[in-house]
């Protein structure tokens, strides 16, 4: 049974033709829907119980061949339930006006592999798996990132304003969030507590659609501006209005920070910035005709203080190596 079940799930399933879910494209101001398609997959216990019963009870040891049974894979989705998908739920913009080429090109191409999702009521999505891998194939470079409070360079550096600028659309949107983590360094291009960091894959930003209708998810850059757009099917009255709020609880000073190298020579000097450590919330306040109804904490978000780092090179004369490292 060890043998047969094995063989099932590792040879026979790879025939299975899984059906393609019915989507959206964007057509002009508004949406096509494009139809779906069905599949067919093998029904592996089924198929299990029937080459066993074979085998052990009909087989001559001959060569022969069976006919095993398949399950009719539907696709979701149908042109009514996707005709839904009209209003916007949610939009988000933020900036990276002051990005080099290569952190543009990450940006741009992350919000790409994003652009066009349909996500159907309960379908949760990961950022991180539809943004990856960070290959130069997949159309990233290096570029600027946070690694144990430093700054490096590493393939994709700048995804994380990409799951940034998402998170807070999804926000407006209000749609289920199942997952977010903060940088682990303050960033400048959201207040503190309104970032979602992604990274390898401890930090990951996924939400669920929670809502009865398919949503569609729009990402753009121009201009260095990076949007997003959640559409959907508004339900909620247009009286109701939402305001983010991000409160600041402590800070503290950076300070600085001078190194020693002995393996550059004297007059060696690089100098690193600094991020001043910060201790955040996020609020989420709820007004009905301009009254406040309510108001929810979405997150807590602590930032760690990296000091201004400069690091001077002492390699070369002995005595004046003596006295600049005495003086360090």
């Amino acid at each position: 049974t060890d043998l047969v079940t094995a063989y099932v799930n590792d040879t026979c399933t790879q025939f299975d033709q899984d059906a393609v879910d019915a989507t959206l494209k964007r057509s002009g101001s508004g949406f096509e829907v494009v139809g779906g398609q069905t599949g067919l997959v093998l029904d592996t216990a089924a198929s299990i119980t029937k080459i066993t019963d074979f085998v052990e009870n009909e087989w001559d040891h001959t060569n022969g061949s069976m006919e095993l049974p398949v399950e009719t894979d539907y696709p979701k989705g149908t042109a009514e339930e996707l005709g839904k998908v009209k209003d916007v739920l949610g939009t988000f913009t933020t900036s990276y006006n002051t990005s080099g080429a290569a952190r543009c090109k990450n940006i741009a191409t992350g919000t790409a592999h994003i652009n066009g999702t349909v996500l159907y009521p309960g379908d949760t999505f990961s950022t991180y798996e539809t943004v990856s891998p960070f290959s130069e194939a997949n159309g990233y470079a290096m570029a600027g990132s946070y690694l144990n409070g430093k700054v490096v360079d590493s393939l994709g550096g700048g995804i994380c304003q990409v799951s940034t600028t998402l998170y807070n659309a999804v926000l407006r949107a209000e749609l289920e969030v199942v997952e977010r983590s903060n940088h682990s360094m303050i960033v400048t291009y959201v207040d503190p507590a309104d970032d979602a960091a992604i990274a390898g894959t401890y930090k990951d930003f996924k939400f669920t659609n929670n809502l009865d209708a398919p949503i569609y998810i729009e990402g753009v850059t121009s201009g260095k501006q990076v949007t997003f757009t959640i559409y959907g099917q508004e339900t909620r009255p247009s009286n109701r209005t939402l305001k983010f709020e991000s409160v600041t609880l402590s800070t503290t000073d950076p300070g600085v920070q001078i190194v020693a190298d002995a393996g550059q020579p004297i007059g060696y000097i690089v100098r690193e910035s600094a991020h001043k450590g910060v201790v955040a919330e996020l609020y989420k306040h709820v007004y009905v005709n301009g009254q406040e109804e309510s108001v929810t904490k979405l997150n807590k978000s602590t930032y760690k203080a990296t000091p201004r780092t400069i690091t001077v090179g002492i390699a070369g004369d002995p005595d004046l190596s003596n006295e600049l490292q005495a003086a360090l």
